[in-house]
């Protein structure tokens, strides 16, 4: 008997392909076949679990091509979950318990349950249409890896290095790729692409390009694929360090990075980071508080209550009253990251690298530093102190911009604007159908709310100051 999924984790059954997606891998047993099927949690990334539970398994070597799209087979196939992989070795034997077996044979269509049998036939139609091209995603093609280590090879001939067919995939799907490629040296990492993300593509290399301190080099462009190949900075990412000491170095290295791109706005717009400047921001919040009313007006929930038209006006004139500060001091507009968390920051002995750009940005640079200390508080690992002494090293680099008192005001309000920064960049607010979404209608009213409370907090601050 197959072991329940426990309520935490899925079972996915395994649609494990080889030869060009002729030949696929089935359980064999005396009264019937059977997909191969292996637990993974919601909480992880899949395609990195699906691999490495396959591998201990049985150990078979293969990756993810995609999650088929399932046409309606019957009220139980929607408990179930399938994803179809490719064994990266081509002619070894099969595992223990299991027969490779030719798409067309008979075994195909008589598995256990019977439900299978069709997602099979399904699964290999798509495949098929991505081999075909008339379904978009070279990474839902069969042998699509085998052609990365081939390409990889080429770009790193020239630095001596080579493949050794070791690989860990962290994102498998059609048009998305993640995967970290072995070398007999450095391992490297490749990454690509698709939408809504096309745009990481320009940023990233523009990126590495403007600011080699702070990004991992490129070692290769895969243009066909929107994908680049990159160097290992570090396996050591911020979240896995609770030391004081390493928090005040990123931070500062953060401002440092920031300061680097003042007079560089040209080249982040065109690179495709977005325009979230002052006052384009400042444009946005009428249709914003207009917008957020009819979501408050729809709200069934008693508790917490929704915002009252008074209370979403005064919402408004702080925020204006916020922009009004930033844009008196002069602060320079800078690159920004509305993504930054402790996950994509690497740190070794003599820098730290920014990863992942898609959600890169023209704005005042303090909204950044706030996504990262919004992480400090939510973990606590520093605790009150530590925290103060991150946004210390964070404001020393800003001195030379900044008098003491002038950076006390910017930080004062940079927490409500990173908030609304956040919210408006993300352009859910403005969707017909995001209204009559309860998870996208709910997660709008709750940041406004957070948005509400923290123009409280300044106002109650600019009483107590003034008093």
């Amino acid at each position: 008997m197959k072991p329940l999924a426990q309520p935490d984790r899925d079972a996915f059954r395994l649609i494990i392909v080889r030869r060009n997606g002729s030949e696929i891998l089935l359980r064999s047993s005396e009264s019937c076949w059977t997909l191969p099927c292996v637990q993974a949690s919601r909480q992880e990334r899949l395609a990195l679990q699906l691999t490495a539970e396959l591998n201990r398994k049985l150990a078979l070597r293969a990756y993810c091509l995609f999650i088929p799209s399932i046409a309606d087979l019957g009220k139980n196939i929607g408990r179930r979950n399938y994803a179809v992989m490719e064994s990266f070795a081509q002619n070894d034997s099969a595992p223990r318990g299991t027969c490779w077996v030719p798409r067309a044979a008979p075994a195909c269509r008589h598995t256990h349950p019977v439900e299978d049998a069709d997602v099979i036939m399904q699964s290999l139609t798509e495949l098929d249409s991505y081999v075909s091209g008339a379904k978009a995603g070279p990474f839902g093609r069969s042998g699509w890896l085998r052609e990365l280590f081939a390409w990889t090879q080429e770009q790193l001939n020239p630095l001596g290095l080579r493949v050794n067919g070791s690989f860990r995939q962290l994102n498998g799907s059609p048009r998305f790729s993640l995967i970290r490629l072995e070398t007999n040296g450095p391992a490297v990492w490749f990454k690509a692409t698709g939408e809504p993300n096309l745009h990481e593509f320009p940023i990233t290399l523009s990126l590495s390009r403007l600011f080699p301190a702070n990004l991992p080099a490129i070692l290769g462009v895969h243009p066909s694929w929107n994908g680049w190949l990159s160097e290992e900075a570090s396996t050591s990412t911020l979240e896995q360090f609770s030391e004081i000491s390493i928090w005040d170095k990123v931070t500062k290295e953060l401002a440092e990075l920031q300061i680097a791109s003042i007079g560089k706005s040209g080249a982040l717009l065109d690179a495709q980071c977005k325009d979230l400047r002052l006052q384009r921001l400042t444009n946005l919040i009428s249709p914003f508080v207009a917008r957020v009313a009819e979501f408050m007006a729809v709200q069934e929930k008693q508790s917490p209550p929704a915002l009252t038209i008074p209370e979403l006006d005064f919402l408004g004139e702080s925020l204006r009253e916020a922009f009004s500060v930033l844009q008196d001091l002069r602060i320079p507009e800078t690159l920004g990251h509305l993504d930054l968390n402790p996950g994509n920051i690497l740190v070794t002995a003599s820098r730290c690298v920014f990863l992942d750009w898609a959600e890169a940005c023209l704005t005042n640079p303090f909204v950044t530093f706030e996504y990262l200390a919004e992480h400090l508080r939510r973990s606590n690992i520093l605790g009150a102190e530590g925290r103060e002494r991150a946004a210390t090293a964070y404001r020393r680099p800003w001195r030379s911009f900044l008098s003491p008192d002038d950076l006390t005001r910017a930080m004062d309000v940079s927490p409500l604007i990173a908030v609304f920064t956040y919210v408006v960049a993300g352009n859910v607010w403005l969707s017909p159908d995001a209204l009559h979404n309860v998870s996208d209608a709910g997660f709008l009213r709750a940041l406004t709310r957070r948005m509400h409370r923290e123009a409280v907090r300044v106002a109650e601050r600019s009483i107590r100051c003034s008093a």
